[in-house]
């Protein structure tokens, strides 16, 4: 419990109606099941639950958890168990009373955002205006704010709309110590058009790959890069219905495509041309048994018990899932030839949606574009563990598709992880013009039976492994925990320099860290521990 005094200090910093420590409430945070691998689905209950409302406010709150010696933890929309808090002791600053769109330039193709704003929120008013947002393979419930500043992602249009990395511009932040940092020409009093300068830029700081994950402080506004909608401006016509049955009409020069390569090295060389031609609007791996495993979560398990549909979806499970979305219909023609040849020199298949089923189709495209289908993964068992996930040049992306696949067989074989065939993975190209991208492996599994939940952190454990050992870049299971214990020695030791980062900007250690990295200082003791640990065979620092 928090001392009476820190109570009721945050009582009179926003009002008692916005802090509590019911004991129910609190439990509704710790209940965070998505990407939770531990043996039930509950994180560390939070002291407090805070709701500011604006940017003084929060800065207020940290201040106070700097003088009081009490750690604080920021939560917009909260996917995943990564969101709450990390260990006991910590405050929850609950952020979803800040959730306007500020502004939306449509001129100069910016939107001013706060931090409960969602990505689907964000996409409906842009597409009123004729422009676009990336929205991150998380869903269209998810906080940009939070995939820009805190987080990484990559959505079914990072062809065309980029990723994570790249889309935020001017930041407003509070600092871990309490003080307020503009970053980019909004420091320099020239609005929210750069995030880079004039001056030095922050943004490696900031979020580096990965993000802090909330270890380093509050950000309360984020310009947002948009992007052309190519497309009618306004809302679908004609939509009703929910998820899988959604019914809607595309824009006429929207299409979406299947294509099917023979094999891992056709389905890279199909990659690669497609970013060197430099068309699409979507790029994104979709695998057979993946799908199958969502649409049929019952049935999967009884199909591929006989060889013939194993082995069938076996074979087709190299399949790209591409869309086009032009301007003009001489656009549209000059990309669909483009397309058909690319098919036809990687010795690949096209299977287009529109032909077959229109309705589909409009259903199919529509999801993708409010990235709806990731967030379906949940609907097999109830929850899911991501692997790999690097952003490198695709060839490297392939090779994690075939290391998950050979890696996850065995958890699945065991009963550890639903069906998938294996090769579960997820991900495409940036940008167009080069090779650059990312592809992550998915493994399902249920809580309530699968076997063994121990062996869900020995999976994870052997993915990060087989990254260093085949260098095949820093891997979504690295980010937070304990990985940069064996991966900094070997990697430019970034560990030392994120450390040293976060003892800078956090000297009291108000943040808390728990899926960021701990202070320089701690993780130097750490690591001579571990350094000891070797020198004797012990495996851990347990043993």
């Amino acid at each position: 419990m928090l001392p009476k005094n820190v109570y009721k200090e945050l009582e009179d910093i926003l009002g008692a109606e916005n802090v509590t420590q019911e004991p129910a409430i609190l439990d509704s945070y710790a209940w965070q099941p998505a990407l939770n691998l531990l043996k039930d689905a509950w994180v560390p209950r939070p002291e407090a639950v805070v709701l500011p409302q604006t940017t003084a406010e929060v800065q207020a709150i940290v201040q106070l958890c700097n003088r009081a010696g009490i750690k604080c933890k920021a939560f917009s929309t909260g996917w995943a168990s990564y969101s709450a808090c990390g260990s006991e002791g910590v405050i929850q600053i609950d952020l979803r009373r800040m959730n306007r769109i500020i502004e939306i330039d449509e001129k100069n193709m910016i939107a001013v955002i706060e931090p409960y704003v969602c990505g689907s929120q964000l996409q409906a008013e842009c597409i009123k205006r004729g422009l676009n947002c990336h929205i991150i393979g998380a869903g269209p419930n998810c906080s940009p704010l939070a995939s820009l500043t805190s987080g990484w992602g990559y959505g079914w249009t990072g062809l065309y709309t980029s990723y994570s990395n790249r889309n935020p511009l001017a930041v407003e932040w509070v600092l871990p110590n309490g003080e307020l940092l503009q970053m980019g020409s909004l420091g320099s009093g020239c609005g929210w058009i750069n995030g880079d300068g004039p001056g030095p830029s922050l943004r490696g700081v900031m979020r580096g790959w990965g993000g802090a994950q909330g270890g380093l402080g509050v950000f309360t506004k984020c310009a947002v890069k948009l992007y052309p909608w190519p497309g009618e401006e306004g809302a679908p016509k004609g939509m009703r219905g929910m998820m899988l049955d959604l019914d809607m009409e595309t824009p006429k020069l929207h299409k979406l495509y299947y294509i099917y390569s023979p094999s891992y090295a056709m389905y890279a060389e199909f990659a690669h041309r497609i970013a060197n031609s430099e068309i699409g609007y979507i790029h994104c791996k979709l695998t057979t048994g993946g799908f199958m495993s969502v649409l049929m979560p019952r049935a999967i398990k009884k199909i591929m018990k006989s060889k013939a549909i194993r082995a069938t979806t076996k074979a087709l499970q190299h399949c790209t899932s591409i869309a086009l979305a032009c301007h003009t219909e001489r656009e549209f023609a000059y990309q669909e030839e483009v397309l058909r040849k690319i098919v036809e020199e990687t010795d690949s298949f096209i299977f287009d949606w529109s032909k077959l089923a229109p309705r589909l189709h409009d259903t199919l495209l529509w999801l993708f574009h409010r990235s709806i289908p990731p967030a379906m993964i949940f609907r097999v068992g109830g929850n899911f563990l991501t692997s790999f996930g690097a952003n490198e040049m695709y060839d490297m992306c392939v090779l994690g598709c075939e290391a998950g696949e050979q890696l996850k067989r065995p958890y699945i074989d065991k009963g550890i992880f639903i069906e998938d065939t294996g090769d579960n993975t997820w991900g495409g190209i940036y940008e167009g013009s080069s090779g650059w991208g990312h592809i992550e492996e998915c493994a399902m599994y249920d809580l309530r039976t699968s076997r063994n939940p121990e062996a869900r952190f020995d999976y994870l454990d052997e993915t990060v492994k087989a990254v260093q050992e085949k260098t095949l870049g820093f891997s979504l299971a690295s980010v937070g925990g304990d990985s940069y214990k064996y991966l900094g020695p070997v990697m430019y030791n970034y560990h030392l320099w994120q450390s040293k980062i976060k003892s800078a900007f956090d000297p009291n250690y108000a943040s808390d860290a728990s899926f960021y990295i701990p202070p320089y200082e701690e993780v130097v003791k750490i690591m001579e521990q571990e350094d000891k640990g070797r020198m004797f065979g012990a495996t851990n620092l347990e043993s």
